[in-house]
């Protein structure tokens, strides 16, 4: 199951705001990167993030390498996301 979330890419120096979807089963690991934050605090706030957000480093297994991608949320919100485990109720 893929889980939808927020990344953040840098285009000509300037934050834009993308949705990635990923696959919980690839994540390596969640780190929170708020020295990244304080860096594209104000572009973040003119892209219509809210001040209060956090930003994290999610590292994600491709099959061949690592790739590093930055997440909206903190490590506890995007681990939550990742690991809501939906059932099909079955009647």
């Amino acid at each position: 199951m893929l889980v939808k979330l927020t990344k953040v890419d840098m285009v000509n120096n300037e934050p834009t705001i993308n949705r990635v979807f990923l696959n919980p089963q690839h994540v390596i690991s969640i780190i929170e990167d708020n020295l990244k934050y304080h860096e594209l605090k104000e572009g973040l706030i003119k892209a219509g993030v809210h001040e209060q957000l956090s930003v994290s480093e999610v590292k994600v297994y491709n099959g061949a390498s690592v790739e590093t991608m930055l997440i909206m949320g903190s490590p506890r919100s995007i681990k939550e996301k990742l690991s809501n485990n939906r059932q099909i109720l079955r009647g």
